[in-house]
């Protein structure tokens, strides 16, 4: 939501399994594991940065009904967003604020602990010292096999790799507050949510779905976009086809991204589901699957759903999908949504020709 003052503010509601820092104003790099307590509070900007208001910790179930209940009542889709690795609470608010603003939205995001730090907040003892680079969502990129082994390298990594046990012991919080969001979806009986996933995030929201309810608590969305998912390539369809959302399940993928490449490396060439899905695709009539390889993309591949100089099919495309809507609607063929048209079967559509020199996605 925007509010009108001397400044044009964004405020958002942001859910975190993070605890807040003394004396309680901002989301901290802590969390306890495995427990599902949830703080809340609204991310204001202010001036260059963001302060947050109405912080509360181990908020209880209906104040998190009560503040989500606005949102689905107002005039805008919901997108419920889950960041993926090595996001601040800082890049949570920011990449919120940047859905909303791109695509027209109303945007919940839940910040998880994903910088790769211990439950206590600490650094991983004898830790690599820091580069002079941002550890960001996209420091993956500088990991290549030839270098994995070195102490830049090896900081990425074993971040990396502490952000995915974060995440398997943040999944109760999770699944509780998809829970509340879908019993304030349910009871506003208004605006529709996507449920939108990142990276990592996807990793997270797979194994959050073996907690009791989750499966339930996620079909209460219209769509589920799952983009550039850093998650296994291979057995996928066993955790996909559980997700049955009342529209349509879209994963993105690129072959060319350098962040999923980095995370390839790291978990011992392990094909990631953002990077090729392989040839054992869920043919379901609400799963499509999105190439990206060779179309216009941002510098690492990894957010082209966000990246500046988008085409204006892109963006089209994703507003559709993160708005609620059916990506081919109404009488429209496969190639006025995608310019290179789908499968036979409209498993799989393409942004760009798969083996061709990359394209300007126009």
């Amino acid at each position: 939501m925007t509010l009108s003052g001397p400044t044009l503010e964004t405020i958002m509601l942001i859910l975190s399994n993070r605890e807040l820092t003394l004396p309680g104003d901002a989301f901290g790099t802590s969390f306890q594991p495995g427990a599902d307590a949830l703080s809340m509070a609204s991310a204001a900007r202010s001036g260059g940065g963001w302060q947050l208001a109405s912080a509360q910790a181990s908020v209880k179930d209906d104040a998190v009904i009560h503040a989500l209940l606005p949102l689905f009542q107002g005039p805008k889709p919901v997108l419920v967003w889950l960041h993926g690795n090595s996001n601040t609470p800082t890049d949570c608010f920011e990449r919120c604020e940047r859905l909303g603003q791109l695509y027209g939205l109303e945007v919940v995001g839940f910040s998880w602990p994903s910088e790769g730090l211990l439950p206590d907040g600490t650094e991983l003892p004898r830790l690599p010292p820091a580069p002079m680079a941002a550890e960001d969502e996209n420091a993956l990129a500088a990991v290549k096999t030839d270098n994995r082994s070195e102490g830049p390298a090896q900081r990425i990594l074993r971040r990396y790799r502490q952000a995915k046990l974060n995440a398997q012991d943040s999944t109760d919080a999770l699944a509780r507050f998809l829970r509340l969001v879908a019993v304030a979806r349910l009871y506003a009986n208004q605006q529709p949510f996507t449920l939108g996933v990142h990276s990592l995030g996807v990793h997270f929201l797979q194994n959050c779905l073996q907690v009791a309810g989750a499966t339930e608590s996620v079909g209460t969305a219209h769509n589920i976009a799952l983009l550039a998912p850093c998650a296994r390539a291979e057995g996928h369809l066993s955790w996909l086809r559980t997700l049955q959302p009342k529209g349509q399940v879209f994963v993105t993928y690129n072959k060319g991204d350098s962040v999923l490449f980095g995370a390839f490396v790291a978990d011992g060439q392990q094909l990631k589901l953002g990077t090729d899905p392989g040839s054992a695709r869920l043919a379901a009539p609400n799963v499509r699957y999105i190439s990206f390889s060779n179309a216009k993309v941002d510098a690492g591949g990894h957010g082209y759903f966000v990246m500046s100089g988008m085409p204006a099919r892109t963006k089209k495309l994703f507003k559709r999908i993160l708005g609620s809507e059916r990506d081919i609607q109404g009488t429209e063929f496969p190639r006025q949504v995608y310019p290179i048209g789908c499968d036979g079967d409209g498993v799989t559509c393409y942004m760009a020709k798969p083996e061709a020199e990359p394209a300007d996605g126009s």
